[in-house]
């Protein structure tokens, strides 16, 4: 059985991050992070809110976000639970970031249906001229075809 807790969000920063220290000594920053949900036919925007904990070097680093600022937050999901003055068990979910890379530093954020869109790279081919797989097979040239395959085929 594999066990694995890993979580990715796209959003934008909705309060200034808060700075603390533990008693031992160690950084502490948490913010909360509004991420857009995708509108289905008949549904309306909405989003949801994160609380997002970092440690650490990275909770230094988190602690000069500004509010607005869009970010990607890689981490794991962290439940916890404790109990209020009246006797109430509270529980509550929130992130543990991992690392967290700022996309852009936007005074007010952009909403992903209004034409803005989340940057993606993508890497150009290596290669000047396209492999074609069908022509390789049809050809009788079978050595040049396992050699641009390479040695790793498994078959």
């Amino acid at each position: 059985m594999s066990r694995f807790n890993k979580i990715i969000l796209i959003g934008t920063v909705s309060n200034s991050p808060e700075l603390k220290q533990t008693s031992s000594g160690e950084s502490v920053c948490s913010f909360i992070l509004d991420v857009e949900r995708p509108m289905g036919e008949s549904s309306v925007a909405s989003s949801d809110r994160f609380t997002i904990n970092c440690w650490r070097d990275l909770a230094d680093t988190a602690s000069a976000f500004t509010s607005g600022s869009m970010l990607i937050v890689d981490g794991s999901i962290r439940n916890r639970s404790y109990e209020n003055e009246s006797g109430q068990r509270i529980y509550v979910t929130e992130i543990e970031a991992k690392s967290i890379k700022q996309l852009s530093a936007q005074t007010q954020p952009a909403s992903l249906d209004s034409g803005a869109s989340i940057p993606v790279v993508e890497e150009q081919p290596k290669q000047d001229k396209a492999f074609d797989f069908n022509e390789a097979i049809k050809s009788e040239e079978t050595q040049e075809f396992a050699t641009q395959l390479g040695e790793d085929v498994p078959f």
